[in-house]
Formats: C-alpha cells, sequence, structure tokens
C-alpha cells in the first residue's frame, strides 16, 4: 500500500528534501518581507535576546546567511525548522501508533496551509514549531519509555523552544498539567528536576539579557498579548474562522473528533497529545476574546493534534475521509502561493503585501548620494533597506514610529540627523520638517494594481 511506502524513513526522508529543494527554489522568487528583513537585520548585531522576541531567528539566520543574504537563504530557516518538525511529527506518531498513521501524520502536516505558509517567512514560528515538536517527542519518551538522557532532551528542547518564542510558556504548563492529572510521581524524581534545570539554563540567555535591560522585552510582550478589556466578538470569530482554513475544514473537524472522543482521553498516551493541543487552544481562544490573534500564534498546537488525526483516520480506515482532506488542504495551500494563477481576487492575495517594498528600496539607493545616509518610516522599511541596499548599512528611523530595537541599537529618533535620503510608505512631511532643515521629495512610486505608494525623499541638516 502507498502509505506502507511513505512510511518507510528512507522514503519519508527523502520526500521531505525534495519538498524542501521546490520550496527553496519557489522562495528564492519571492521578495523578503519587512519582518524577515527585521530579524535579518538583528543577525548582524547578534546579541543574548532582543526587544521583540528571544534571539533563536536571529542566531538561526546568521548562520544560514553567513556565507550570502539573498532571500532563498533567508528562508532557509523556515524551509528546515519545518521539515524538520514535519520529520518528529512522523517519527512521534510511528512510536505511538503505527506506520500507516506515521505516513498519514508525515502527509497531513506537510500540506497544511499554516505550515506551506509559515515555510514562505523567516520568523520565529519557524523555530518554536521545531523545538516544540522535538520537545513533545522527547517528552513523550522520557514519560512513557524512561530514561535520563530522554529527560535531559526534553529540558534542552523546552529551552529552546523557549529561545525562540514566550509562547513556548505554553508547552511546560501543557506537559505539567498532563504530569499533574496522570503521572504525578515524576515530578518527585531527580530527573524532572534535571529537566527543569536544562530548560532554564538553556533559557538563560534571555533572562541576563532582560535584567541587563530592565526586564523590557518581558514588560512588552506582556502589554502586547492584552486587550483594552473589552470582548470583540467579531476578530474572535474570525481567528476562529481563519484557524479552520489554516489547518484545512476537513482535517480539522476529524481531529477535533479526535481530541475529544472519550476513549482516546481515558488513554494516558493519547490524552498525552491532546493536552499539547487542548491548553494552548484554549488560551488563545480566550485572548482572542479580548486582542487579535494571529493564525501562526497557535501554529505550535498542531504537531499533537496532527498526530492524533492520523491515528483516529488509520484506526477507523478512513481513507475518503483523508483524501478529501488532503485535497482541500493541498488546494488552499495552492491559493497561498499562486493566488494569481488560480484567479484569487487581490484583496485575498496575501503575497500582494510584499508588493513594491523591493522595488521603492533599489530606488532610493540608486538615488542615494556618496556618503548619505539611508532613513526610513518604520522598522520594516528600515530593515528591508538595509537588506536590498548593496553596503547593508545600518539605515535610522528619524520619524515617530513604535519603540523597537532600533531604538536601543541608538538607531532611533533621538540619533543626531545627518545628510540622507528616506523612504516612508506614508505622507510624514511634517515629522520631516520637525527633524531636518531642508526636505525635498523627490519621487512618489504607486505600486502597479494596488492602492499603494511610496515616497522618497532628500533630507539636508
Amino acid at each position: 500500500m502507498p502509505l506502507e511506502t511513505l512510511a518507510r524513513p528512507r522514503n519519508a526522508a527523502i520526500l521531505l528534501l525534495l519538498l524542501a529543494a521546490l520550496q527553496t527554489l519557489y522562495n528564492a522568487g519571492l521578495p523578503l518581507h519587512g519582518d524577515e528583513a527585521y530579524y535579518w537585520v538583528w543577525s548582524r548585531h547578534l546579541a543574548l535576546s532582543y526587544f521583540d522576541h528571544p534571539p533563536m531567528i536571529a542566531w538561526l539566520l546568521a548562520l544560514a546567511t553567513w556565507p550570502l543574504a539573498s532571500e532563498w537563504s533567508v528562508r532557509l530557516v523556515p524551509v528546515l525548522c519545518l521539515s524538520l518538525a514535519s520529520w518528529l511529527v512522523y517519527r512521534l506518531a510511528l512510536e505511538i501508533y503505527d506506520r500507516r498513521a506515521a505516513a498519514i501524520a508525515l502527509l497531513i502536516f506537510i500540506v497544511l496551509p499554516i505550515t506551506q505558509l509559515g515555510m514562505l517567512v523567516a520568523t520565529p514560528d519557524g523555530p518554536v514549531i521545531l523545538f516544540w515538536s522535538l520537545a513533545l517527542f522527547a517528552s513523550w519518551r522520557a514519560v512513557f519509555v524512561g530514561g535520563t538522557g530522554w529527560f535531559l532532551l526534553a529540558g534542552a528542547a523546552i529551552g529552546l523552544a523557549l529561545l525562540s518564542k514566550y509562547t513556548a510558556v505554553l508547552f511546560p504548563a501543557s506537559l505539567l498539567a498532563y504530569l499533574l492529572l496522570r503521572r504525578r510521581v515524576l515530578l518527585l524524581q531527580g530527573r524532572a528536576w534535571l529537566a527543569m534545570l536544562a530548560a532554564l539554563l538553556v533559557f538563560s540567555p534571555v533572562i541576563v539579557w532582560n535584567g541587563q535591560h530592565d526586564w523590557i522585552s518581558f514588560g512588552f510582550q506582556y502589554s502586547h498579548g492584552e486587550g483594552d478589556g473589552a470582548i470583540h466578538w467579531h476578530g474572535w470569530l474570525e481567528f476562529v474562522g481563519g484557524s479552520l482554513f489554516a489547518y484545512s475544514p476537513v482535517l480539522l473537524v476529524v481531529a477535533i473528533l479526535a481530541v475529544f472522543e472519550r476513549k482516546r482521553l481515558a488513554d494516558d498516551r493519547q490524552l498525552f497529545l491532546a493536552m499539547f493541543f487542548l491548553l494552548p487552544m484554549a488560551f488563545f481562544l480566550y485572548k482572542g476574546l479580548h486582542k487579535g490573534m494571529g493564525l501562526h500564534w497557535v501554529a505550535v498546537a498542531y504537531p499533537s493534534l496532527t498526530v492524533l488525526a492520523a491515528g483516529r483516520i488509520a484506526e477507523h480506515r478512513q481513507w475518503k475521509t483523508l483524501g478529501a482532506g488532503l485535497a482541500v488542504a493541498v488546494l488552499l495551500s495552492l491559493l497561498v502561493k499562486f493566488p494569481a494563477a488560480l484567479g484569487l481576487p487581490p484583496k485575498l492575495n496575501i503575497l500582494q503585501r510584499l508588493a513594491g517594498y523591493r522595488e521603492a528600496c533599489l530606488e532610493l539607493v540608486r538615488l542615494r548620494q556618496p556618503g548619505e545616509t539611508l532613513y526610513a518610516d518604520h522598522l520594516t522599511t528600515a530593515s528591508l533597506l538595509s537588506f536590498y541596499a548593496p553596503d547593508h548599512p545600518d539605515v535610522r528611523i528619524p520619524t515617530p514610529t513604535r519603540f523597537s530595537q532600533y531604538d536601543l541599537w541608538g538607531l532611533g529618533m533621538n540619533t543626531a540627523p545627518a545628510d540622507g535620503v528616506y523612504l516612508s510608505f506614508e505622507d510624514h512631511d511634517a515629522d520631516l520638517a520637525k527633524a531636518f532643515r531642508n526636505v525635498e521629495l523627490l519621487e512618489v512610486m504607486p505600486v502597479r494594481d494596488l492602492d499603494k505608494r511610496f515616497r522618497l525623499y532628500r533630507c539636508r541638516q
């Protein structure tokens, strides 16, 4: 049977390598997103941590772009992270169920729209999903097989997940909830405390950095996750509906049935998997009532959910359901990657968010005279300018915008102005007039087929 053929480790690895190569080719044709450029700029200023997020994304980008900084090399990070996470999902399903379930889990995870979208952009989500999946596998082995090595690996993986994104704190919370329900005795063992120590040691760079910066990153993330106290049903329903399509509707229904099936909740091993979906999802559903949630934030809950869904499909031999679910997931993923070719309206084309920035950056670089400083209106615009300028200079932000790592580097509004050229997405004439003695609008660049314009200025002091 094809599923059993795919379930062989060698075949599964070949499939993942092939898909990673194809994804890398696809990524080479896409201009960089502003967030990706921002994290790439971090990688040129390596540190123990950063204002917005922990440092893992910067560390990995430094490795990936050391020989060459290009769109495809930046995106090697999410491609490799999510490919390895897919392998771990496959291995976990093989451990808990059988080869058929392992093949199903692999197929589901690699075609999920959220996985395919995740491979397009280098953000902290790729690393956190990888190390969450590693922590899931190692914790399962520690709890159900035993061995000090697995406890230490689980602790280290939790620490690596926390080095990737703060939402990884939901992993130890989920693990603790499970242990309190079914394995309290493990909490009294020295191996469990060694795992906790390993996680703390691996995460310690972030603690040290925050201690040196008045706990600014922890404070930012706490306030970033807080809403205004009111319940926003419209935004919450959008989040729920978006999650349905991010996972794929048919597969999500099957997965939810697997989570809440009575016999699975009664089974220790399957409750273990369910807990790493239930607690994170409950957290994001609650927070989503008060503040907008990103669909990618909840993706950490999908590795265990996928294994549960695969186990149910294999047990009940739901081949038609699997086929329909995979077909819908593939269609949604194709709409993400080839929206124009498939006739998707521009307002639903998420790739339109990338349009125009590279061209505007290259035009400003062309207009730049020797010795002039590069300026931008926002952290993402500044980062894209730095990436696309041949000399990759530090770009300054002389006009009001949100606080960011640029301010900690001394590249924000408080820096002394110098002659230069400035790129903005909005009209900042009044702000520029306050910062510079002479401001000249050089060009207004419209983006074809979009209501988007870039403004290019020359600023003199």
